[in-house]
């Protein structure tokens, strides 16, 4: 009775056993090799390819991989806490478990430390790249500005020699304008003479034209005047012959011109 009681007891113990065995091995895993070294372990920077571009560029480019060291650093961050809570699981099995957390946990701020320490001259190696990359395009920037200056000393010669042709130019046709002055002021005189003359010639034509009608209304009404008088007489005349016509059929002797 008793060696089968002892059986489920001893495979218990030896689990326990095993499971603070894992846990202490877990404790014992170092960093990554990555961030274990130094920057000179760091990933490469660029292919030969991307080089051989950048440099028929004339871009400076980086001498590590910034990104995939911090990425390396994030995930030993998340491995090292992973094995914190895997080892702070396995101290609640043991005896002493506050002395077993606090070991867990000094393990894991040592850890930390260095990965903040190697966050850190991450950040101050980028920083460095960026300034002397910066410092880099702005002396190429000089370079250029330097080499360009006798072009644009020419270009502003040659500007300044075609402003000057111009202002002389321009100064030529204000003399000559000024010149042209007096004869401009004739020609403006003698073009507003011919304007009065011929606005006085038209004036006159119109009053010509309003008298000349006038006079063939006149005309017309002395004419139509005179066509009554005629028809007027012409009326007496006839009126006188039928009247000496009527004397003759009565018997009275014809009075010469009618009465």
């Amino acid at each position: 009775m008793q060696a089968p009681m002892q059986a489920p007891m001893l495979a218990r113990t030896l689990a326990r056993t095993l499971a603070r065995t894992l846990a202490l091995a877990c404790l014992a895993v170092p960093l990554p090799a990555a961030l274990a070294q130094g920057p000179a372990s760091a990933p490469a920077a660029a292919s030969p390819s991307a080089s051989a571009s950048a440099s028929a560029s004339g871009e400076l480019q980086a001498p590590r991989d910034f990104d995939a060291e911090r990425k390396a650093v994030a995930d030993s961050r998340a491995w090292t806490n992973y094995r914190f809570a895997t080892a702070e699981r396995a101290c609640y099995d043991k005896f002493f478990v506050t002395n077993c957390i606090e070991r867990a946990k000094e393990t894991q701020r040592t850890e930390l430390a260095v990965l903040r320490e190697r966050e850190l001259e991450i950040g101050e190696a980028e920083r460095a790249f960026k300034a002397a990359k910066r410092d880099r395009e702005q002396a190429l920037r000089q370079a250029e500005y330097e080499a360009s200056q006798p072009q644009r000393a020419a270009d502003e010669q040659a500007n300044r020699a075609e402003f000057e042709r111009k202002q002389q130019e321009q100064k030529l046709r204000d003399a000559q304008r000024q010149a042209e002055a007096p004869q401009r002021a004739a020609n403006a005189a003698e073009y507003q003479q011919k304007q009065a003359d011929y606005d006085a010639r038209m004036r006159e034509a119109r009053e010509r034209g309003a008298e000349q009608a006038r006079q063939r209304a006149e005309n017309v009404k002395a004419y139509e005047s005179k066509q009554q008088q005629a028809i007027q007489r012409q009326r007496e005349v006839e009126e006188r012959r039928a009247k000496a016509r009527e004397k003759q059929g009565s018997g009275e002797s014809p009075r010469p011109f009618g009465f």
